[in-house]
């Protein structure tokens, strides 16, 4: 098995999302699995306990991760068997990002297998720095792994609840929030100059898969291999369908998220809470929130704060918190959004969380 290419640094260099070679089918870790060499799985306990009766043949051994931090992943990878030919990352987004870590200081091929399709890092190969639940400097400056595939073995992810897969949807339409962020610039005259052009491709894109991935659901609503599909094709085609969008306005939904889980000290679904920032953003901006929420509702994704366990006090908090965290040099932060020029306070808070909750 031939190694991608890698490196510790200049992560623009890494294959474009279209170039990854993604297999879909049924029982595909089983049939290829059983022509690996030795190789070992990163993987988290419950991503494993999924996979693990579709392997044709078993790792050499297992490590485990539960947070990104590059301490806690060196010593994941220290705990893998050392005479191995492969890594294989098994699970989320927390799983597959430290398979890259571990295929990049063993110097061994990657495959991954996503056991739910919550977010964008089945496609890419750069690799965040974090310092426990803080990222640590910029794209350019993270190391990237070109992994040799991507399994989506259907057997695999529709055991998963639906809403875990899903939020990979929300991954991608929560970029609706640089639309909102971009219109309301244009509104006060703020550089850089409005393209109905890029926004109106973003928008055709965005529906489009909506379209497709409602169209494909099974008629209880339950999803099928072709909403599996269509999940997959979309987080692939986001890069280079969203990449004007990309280069134009910042907008706070990510900065959102990993404020709210550097707060309270714990994860959430990442497709799920950058949607919701992208709520907040498209509410505050007054940029048609309802065509945002419509599409999140098409696609099943999760966007309420009662769905996700996320309190009153704690939403509000992390509003009161977002103008420190953007502005916070030590994060590298730097990002230009209404959510920190004009924080969401007071009465202005209790009309959102309304809002939110109301719809």
């Amino acid at each position: 098995m031939n190694k991608g290419k890698r490196a510790w640094s200049k992560s623009n260099l890494s294959k474009p999302a279209a170039d990854i070679d993604m297999r879909y089918g049924h029982n595909l870790l089983r049939q290829e699995s059983e022509d690996w060499p030795s190789y070992a799985v990163v993987s988290t306990p419950s991503a494993i306990k999924s996979a693990e009766p579709h392997f044709g043949k078993q790792p050499a051994g297992v490590g485990y991760a539960t947070h990104l931090d590059h301490g806690h992943l060196q010593e994941v990878t220290d705990g893998l068997p050392r005479d191995v030919d492969l890594i294989v990352g098994v699970g989320g987004g927390t799983a597959l990002d430290a398979s890259k870590y571990a295929a990049l200081k063993r110097d061994l091929p990657l495959v991954l297998v996503p056991t739910i399709l919550s977010t964008g890092a089945i496609i890419h190969g750069v690799l965040a720095m974090w310092d426990g639940r803080t990222i640590v400097g910029g794209a350019n400056g993270w190391p990237w792994i070109d992994c040799e595939h991507v399994l989506i073995d259907y057997e695999i992810i529709l055991r998963a609840p639906a809403h875990l897969n899903t939020a990979g949807l929300g991954d991608i339409l929560c970029n609706y929030a640089k639309i909102a962020e971009w219109q309301r610039n244009h509104r006060l005259g703020l550089e850089p100059p409005y393209d109905e052009e890029v926004v109106s491709a973003v928008e055709e894109f965005h529906q489009d898969f909506t379209d497709q991935f409602h169209a494909s659901l099974e008629a209880e609503g339950d999803l099928s291999p072709e909403s599996v599909r269509v999940i997959g094709k979309a987080l692939q085609e986001r890069d280079g369908r969203e990449r004007a969008l990309a280069s134009t306005v910042p907008s706070g939904d990510h900065d959102f998220a990993f404020a709210l889980e550097l707060m309270c000290d714990r994860g959430w679904i990442h497709g799920e809470l950058v949607a919701m920032g992208a709520v907040i953003i498209a509410w505050y901006c007054d940029a048609d929130p309802q065509r945002l929420l419509s599409r999140l509702d098409k696609c099943l994704v999760r966007y309420r704060p009662s769905q996700m366990d996320i309190s009153r006090d704690a939403l509000r908090q992390v509003l009161e918190y977002l103008p420190e965290y953007m502005t916070d040099p030590i994060r590298g932060k730097g990002t230009s959004s209404i959510l920190r020029h004009e924080p969401i306070v007071g009465a202005k808070f209790d009309e959102l969380w309304t809002f939110l909750e109301g719809n």
